[in-house]
């Protein structure tokens, strides 16, 4: 299975992250506080990496520019986001002040999902929020309070737990009360849901037919749909975001290229490497020699 790669960063290379803001790591639980990455070669541009579990990450300075499953978002100062469900993202730029805080907890959408606050399979992989004057400092000193639970002596695990609960309640409320303005016209609807369906299902799913189908449309309407839209074809957004998650298995893993092949549903070994190399000038082995000698 392959992990958060962040996650896998900061357990196993703990001292790379030194000196770039305040850290603490637990076996279930991280938290960057006053953070930045703007030497951080680990989240170069170009290589798209992987965040699992839930991730909440709040921007307190700067702007940044990022790929969330094929869509580019600018984040400012203010700005809050919750990830959900797995996401595939990819630095472009940060500014020089850029600096945030951001934690993360094995398991706890599973439990949410338990109780009724979040489930992952009806809501979006993840949410970005502008904070206003009145929400700001609400979301700030949930943060700020978590950070000082982890100065205890012992892991206080279940006052992290009930706080991390009441922020995504909160941030939560905020979300559908927005929602309930204007949604955008029907098309961007239907295009946002198809990107949605593409970055949870690309990694397996690779015909027009099974799109078609979760939308209720038929596959040659889909297509001519998307293709106006967005002025690319369904195919080029499915390619790239399954591109990108060969490309995260391939730095990120120690998986053979055919066991890759196989949890992606490829044919047969050739057949990723003839989508690799058509879609890269390279063969996947190189890919992963290539990034594994930028670390």
């Amino acid at each position: 299975m392959l992990v958060d790669t962040i996650s896998l960063q900061l357990y196993g290379h703990t001292e790379n992250w030194v000196g770039h803001g305040k850290m603490f790591l637990h076996e279930q639980f991280w938290m960057l506080h006053e953070f930045d990455i703007r030497g951080r070669e680990f989240l170069f541009s170009t290589q798209p990496y992987l965040l699992r579990e839930l991730r909440v990450v709040w921007v307190r300075r700067g702007w940044a520019n990022y790929n969330f499953n094929l869509v580019d978002y600018h984040f400012v100062e203010g700005d809050v986001v919750v990830f959900y469900s797995d996401t595939l993202v990819e630095k472009k730029e940060v500014s020089e002040d850029f600096e945030f805080d951001a934690f993360r907890y094995d398991g706890l959408v599973r439990q949410l999902s338990e109780v009724g606050i979040t489930d992952t399979e009806t809501h979006p992989t993840f949410v970005r929020l502008h904070l206003d004057e009145k929400s700001l400092p609400v979301v700030s000193k949930h943060f700020e309070l978590v950070w000082e639970m982890t100065r205890l002596r012992k892991f206080p695990k279940e006052n992290i737990y009930m706080l991390i609960r009441s922020l995504l309640l909160y941030v939560g409320q905020l979300y559908d009360s927005r929602m309930k303005g204007p949604k955008g016209t029907r098309q961007e609807v239907m295009m946002n849901r198809f990107i949605d369906l593409v970055s949870r299902y690309a990694g397996s799913e690779r015909k027009i037919p099974f799109y078609a189908g979760k939308l209720n449309l038929d596959a040659h309407y889909l297509s001519s749909f998307v293709k106006k839209q967005s002025g690319r074809t369904v195919m080029q957004w499915v390619n790239e975001s399954a591109l990108k998650e060969v490309k995260v298995w391939l730095a990120y893993s120690t998986e053979t290229v055919t066991k890759i092949a196989k949890r992606m549903k490829f044919a047969d070994t050739p057949a990723l490497s003839k989508f690799f190399r058509r879609e890269t000038g390279m063969a996947p082995l190189e890919y992963r020699r290539s990034r594994r000698g930028s670390e």
